[in-house]
């Protein structure tokens, strides 16, 4: 999960909210206190936390509401509240078909412009649009290099020229030979700068005015904390930033300067990065963002995500799972699936269990690779029908796949706890009751999946 101490943090201050029988004073104040921490230790800038904190206790004290409605009013107040602090909706899209489109990465150094444009340019792609990139970063040495090796691994046209060491001259040239070139959209890496270096911030102003991009893009760090908000705000006054990429927002990082950011240039993020692989790159939405952290599900979210990766859905398959029918091979074509479509502490985050401790999450993502090895040394008939799988045949099965015995038990309790959990699951659909200790949005996700889908 993206910002995973900020959204624990966050969640167990809803969570307190929800538990108290009546919304008072003391309790509004209570959870004004608990979110000032949460924000404060993800590195929000102080006077935006207050801000945004003050902003929300204003309307819970002075709003009349009924006693039964106050609460869930609340918790709409800070989900509101955060999804204003990040642009309010999603950053709007500034490309124009039939044409070229130019787009500007700036940032500061160190903060993965380079990378960003790789994966940018395979976002892009994957799309369907002719993608060029251009590097004009005259100051780091092998950054031309860097960005040709990228691209070369997504098949995409570079464009630079290492010998010249005047950027504006390279960003014109090259990116007049991309447009010459037919592309529908060129990604222009600039070096990257501090707000104090004066002359670079004047090179870029200079390379802005002389490309006109559609859009230019900033780059902030996702680890670069207090720092973020005056960086931001420099950027802001010094080019027309039109959204934000922020990167490194991968499970450890507080991210709350990515929260500042947006403060500074009254932009919204549009995408993020999420590891240094090309693929760990996504676009971004306020609301889906923000509900993850207060364990709000997007299922909708997670039902794209699987769109999107093109699982291809067995209907008889599906209709086995849900009928908690399905067989160890069924059970493998799943693991697949998963792996397709990102990783397990993403997926059970936007279901709703982004409060399952790490240690299991972090084993279930470990059990995926072993599990898969271990159901390639079995029959078909031991995949069919796990039952037979006894002791001699765990013995040929942990030779056969390198595995121990504790590994494929496992997987086989696995196996029978979720065929337990889908006979229970279609109990309860039938009953149209929830399941008590399930997520809600577990349940939600296997409703709407069987519904789209067609699994009932």
């Amino acid at each position: 999960m993206v910002l995973e101490k900020l959204g624990r943090s966050l969640e167990q201050a809803i969570r307190k909210v929800r538990r108290l029988p009546i919304v008072d004073k003391d309790a509004i104040n209570a959870l004004i206190q608990d979110l000032q921490r949460a924000l404060l230790s993800s590195d929000v800038k102080v006077e935006l936390v207050f801000e945004m904190t003050e902003n929300i206790k204003k309307d819970a004290m002075n709003t009349k509401l009924t006693k039964a409605k106050r609460k869930d009013f609340i918790i709409k107040l800070v989900h509101d509240e955060l999804i204003k602090t990040l642009g309010g909706k999603p950053a709007p899209i500034r490309l124009k078909s039939g044409k070229s489109n130019v787009i500007l990465l700036v940032g500061i150094q160190g903060s993965g412009k380079t990378t960003t444009v790789g994966k940018l340019a395979r976002f892009y792609k994957n799309k369907g649009y002719k993608v060029a990139a251009v590097t004009t970063d005259t100051y780091r040495p092998g950054a031309y290099e860097q960005l040709v090796q990228l691209t070369n691994q997504i098949d995409v046209k570079c464009f630079g020229n290492p010998d010249e060491k005047n950027a504006i001259k390279i960003a014109v040239k090259e990116t007049k030979k991309a447009i010459n070139g037919g592309y529908d959209i060129i990604l222009v890496d600039t070096a990257g700068r501090h707000k104090e270096e004066k002359e670079l911030m004047l090179e870029m102003q200079k390379i802005e005015s002389a490309l006109k991009p559609n859009e230019v893009i900033l780059v902030i760090d996702g680890t670069l904390g207090q720092l973020a908000y005056s960086q931001a705000e420099e950027f802001a006054k010094a080019t027309n930033i039109g959204s934000i990429i922020v990167t490194k927002l991968d499970g450890t990082a507080k991210g709350g300067g990515a929260l500042s950011a947006c403060a500074a240039t009254n932009q919204s993020i549009r995408f993020i990065g999420l590891g240094e692989k090309i693929d760990e790159f996504e676009e971004f939405d306020p609301t889906s963002f923000v509900g993850t952290l207060l364990g709000i599900p997007d299922i909708e979210g997670l039902v794209k995500k699987v769109q999107e990766a093109e699982v291809d859905i067995d209907p008889d398959m599906a209709k086995r799972m849900m009928r908690g029918k399905f067989t160890l091979d069924d059970l493998y074509y799943q693991l697949k699936s998963i792996k397709k479509v990102g990783k397990m502490k993403n997926i059970l985050a936007m279901v709703g269990g982004g409060n399952i401790p790490d240690a299991l999450k972090d084993d279930a993502e470990r059990n995926l690779e072993k599990w898969e090895i271990v159901l390639n040394s079995m029959t078909k008939e031991e995949k069919e029908n796990p039952k037979i799988i006894k002791k001699t045949r765990k013995r040929r099965i942990a030779i056969g796949s390198g595995s121990d015995y504790s590994t494929i038990n496992r997987m086989l309790d696995q196996y029978n706890q979720m065929k337990k959990f889908m006979k229970r699951f279609l109990q309860m659909q039938k009953k149209g009751k929830g399941m008590p200790g399930v997520p809600g949005g577990m349940a939600q996700f296997l409703n709407k999946m069987g519904k789209d889908f067609k699994f009932s």
